[in-house]
C-alpha cells in the first residue's frame, strides 16, 4: 500500500497534532530539573537517549500549536478582528478560571498571592502559577497578527512567506537578550514564520506531487524529523520548525491512513480535543507556586517513565472532567 501526499489536513489530523503537542509538552516538563523541588529523580533515572536532546524535542510542541492555529484560522470564512478577539476571550476565560484554582492551591501550599505577580500571570508574562502559561501571550499575538498574515499570503503568496522567514529570523536574532520583555518579543517573532507557513499551506496548498509513499519510507522520514527536532530549533536565529513542523504534519497524516495506526490516531485526537485544559492542568505538578502539593505525594516513583504516566493520566482525567463541566455550563446558559 502506498499513500499520496494529501492536499489538505482533516479536522482529525489537526486534533491529532494537538494531541502530540500535549505529549511533547508534558515530556518536556518532566525532564527539566528546574521544575522539581527535588531533582534527584532525574539524576538517578536512566534514559534511552540524551535527556537534553529530549528536552529540545519537547519544544516542537510550540511549533505544532502555532502551525495548527494558523492553519485552522486561515480556513475560516470569517477572519475578522471580531473573530480573533472572540477566540482570545474564550482562551482567557478558561485560563483565568484555572488560574483562580492555581492561586488557591498556591495559598494552600503556603504561597501568598501578590497582586503584581497575579496580573502578570493572567497574561502569561510570569509563569509562577503555570509554567506553560506563556502560551497565553503567544496565542494573543497569533490571533492579532493572523488577519494580516492571511491577507499577505493571499496577495503575495511565496514572496510573503519568504519575507516572513527572512525578516522575522533577522529580528529574532538581533533581539536575543536576557531582558524579559525583549525576550517575549523575540519569541513571538521567532515563531511567526511557523504561523506564516500554516497560513500558506491552508490558503495555497502544495505543488502536486505524484509520488506515493510506502509505510517504510514514512517511518524513516518520521524518525529523521524527530531526530532533527532533537538537535535543531534554529539555525543562525532562523526557526527550523518552519520546515520541520509542516513536514511532520504531512508525514503523520499519511501514516494515519494505514490500518495499524488508527488506534494511535484515535487516542491523539481524543487528547487533542482536551489539549487546552491538558496544556495548563499538568503544570500544577511543576509550577513554583503549586508543585510542593503534588511532587511529594504524586511524583513518588523513582522512574521518569512512571512520573510521566502519572502526570499524563491525572491531567487527562481532570481535563476530561473540566470539558464535561464546561459543556454542562454552556447548556444551562
Amino acid at each position: 500500500m502506498r499513500v499520496a501526499l494529501p492536499t489538505a489536513f482533516t479536522r482529525d489530523d489537526t486534533l491529532a497534532l494537538k494531541g502530540l503537542a500535549v505529549l511533547l509538552m508534558i515530556m518536556h516538563h518532566v525532564l527539566i530539573s528546574d521544575y522539581y523541588d527535588d531533582p534527584s529523580v532525574l539524576r538517578e533515572s536512566k534514559f534511552l537517549f540524551d535527556r537534553y536532546r529530549l528536552i529540545v524535542l519537547g519544544k516542537v510542541c510550540v511549533g505544532l500549536f502555532m502551525f495548527v492555529t494558523a492553519y485552522g484560522y486561515s480556513l475560516k470564512n470569517n477572519r475578522s478582528w471580531h473573530y480573533s478577539f472572540s477566540h482570545i476571550k474564550q482562551l482567557l476565560v478558561r485560563y483565568w478560571a484555572l488560574l483562580v484554582v492555581f492561586i488557591i492551591l498556591g495559598i494552600i501550599a503556603g504561597n501568598q498571592p501578590n497582586v503584581e505577580i497575579v496580573l502578570l500571570n493572567m497574561l502569561g508574562l510570569s509563569s509562577t502559577y503555570s509554567c506553560a502559561n506563556w502560551y497565553v501571550y503567544f496565542y494573543i499575538y497569533a490571533m492579532l497578527i493572523l488577519p494580516m498574515l492571511v491577507r499577505l499570503i493571499d496577495s503575495y503568496r511565496v514572496f510573503a512567506l519568504a519575507l516572513s522567514v527572512v525578516l522575522c529570523g533577522i529580528a529574532a536574532l538581533i533581539l536575543r537578550t536576557d531582558n524579559q520583555w525583549l525576550d517575549i518579543v523575540q519569541q513571538c517573532l521567532f515563531y511567526t514564520p511557523v504561523l506564516t507557513i500554516g497560513c500558506y499551506i491552508a490558503r495555497c496548498g502544495l505543488p502536486s506531487i505524484r509520488y506515493q509513499f510506502n509505510i517504510f519510507e514514512l517511518i524513516l522520514m518520521l524518525v529523521i524529523l524527530l531526530v532533527a527536532g532533537c538537535f535543531s530549533r534554529d539555525i543562525g536565529g532562523f526557526c527550523t520548525y518552519t520546515v520541520i513542523i509542516p513536514a511532520l504534519a504531512f508525514v503523520l497524516s499519511m501514516l494515519f491512513h494505514y490500518n495499524g495506526t488508527q488506534t494511535i490516531k484515535t487516542c491523539l485526537v481524543f487528547m487533542g480535543s482536551l489539549s487546552l485544559y491538558m496544556w495548563f492542568v499538568h503544570t500544577v505538578f511543576f509550577s513554583i507556586m503549586t508543585r510542593s502539593l503534588f511532587q511529594q505525594s504524586s511524583l513518588w516513583p523513582n522512574s521518569i517513565m512512571l512520573i510521566f504516566l502519572l502526570v499524563f493520566f491525572c491531567s487527562l482525567t481532570v481535563s476530561f472532567l473540566l470539558s464535561r463541566a464546561e459543556r454542562v455550563i454552556f447548556r444551562i446558559r
